[in-house]
């Protein structure tokens, strides 16, 4: 078989072209996945430009971790209705690896935001901010022991969510009831809580819209009652009320600072009879 070699590209050019290394199209040929169309005496290889399309499928596929002998299985059987088939499975390999990249993105993108958040912090004052609305899942905290007694508790919150398959953006806080917390019973957690969508069916606590007085600590865990009594202490001098739980959130974390004494806390609780123009 004669071909002009004009109307053809070398191994080099197709190579170039299609942005791959010669050293996978002999790789490809030696597998029988993609050969050139014409190989001359002097051992020069060409292609096709119609074998364009056929290679990016073949590098997408690729790409999507099908495997070389799958492949070269369909190319042998290849036909219309064949391609149809693996163009389905492939697509839908796709939209589930995109869906995960997307809440891959999401997760990057609020830990960015909380982190950004905390740099602008100053961690001696107070902040009393306005707060809408915020769906919660919450399950029960083990009574406080020890260390053992809080990492039982975030196992059965993970677990909780990993049973209901629910996925958020959000670490997960933890609630103390300030009834107990004015009574100045034994210091203990009520709640663990995870931030949700609105629209999750999941939900089942509402973190009410109001005013709530934030403090912050970051003397590490083992002092954080320290920063309950700074803010029972400031609301008792402003005569400030407050209600229903305290709702504390890492903002920064092992992820940003080395080690639990170095992370920053925020604790927030709602109050009832102050308003922002007030302050």
């Amino acid at each position: 078989m004669e071909i002009n070699t004009q109307t053809y590209l070398s191994t080099g050019q197709f190579a170039n072209l299609m942005g791959i290394s010669k050293d996978t199209l002999f790789h490809y040929d030696r597998l029988g996945i993609l050969s050139p169309v014409y190989k001359a005496e002097n051992g020069y290889r060409y292609y096709s430009l119609n074998q364009m399309d056929v290679l990016k499928v073949i590098s997408i596929l690729k790409d999507l971790d099908v495997p070389l002998k799958e492949i070269k299985d369909y190319l042998d059987k290849r036909s219309p209705a064949e391609l149809i088939t693996l163009l389905d499975k492939e697509e839908a390999r796709l939209d589930t690896k995109i869906e995960y990249l997307q809440k891959m993105k999401t997760i990057i993108s609020e830990k960015k935001r909380t982190t950004k958040v905390a740099t602008r912090v100053n961690p001696n004052v107070f902040a009393i901010e306005e707060i809408n609305e915020e769906s919660l899942v919450i399950t029960d905290a083990e009574p406080y022991s020890n260390v053992n007694s809080i990492y039982d508790s975030m196992i059965k919150h993970e677990k909780y969510l990993n049973m209901h398959n629910i996925n958020s953006f959000h670490t997960v806080g933890w609630m103390r009831d300030t009834k107990r917390v004015l009574a100045n019973e034994k210091f203990d957690y009520d709640f663990l809580y995870t931030k949700v969508n609105k629209q999750s069916d999941h939900s089942n606590f509402k973190k009410e819209k109001g005013i709530y007085l934030s403090a912050y600590h970051t003397e590490g865990y083992s002092s954080i009652s320290d920063t309950y009594d700074r803010i029972i202490r400031y609301t008792h001098d402003k005569e400030v009320k407050i209600q229903g739980y305290f709702y504390e959130e890492v903002l920064l974390d092992d992820l940003s600072v080395r080690g639990y004494e170095e992370y920053l806390i925020k604790i927030s609780v709602q109050i009832s009879n102050v308003s922002l123009k007030e302050n």
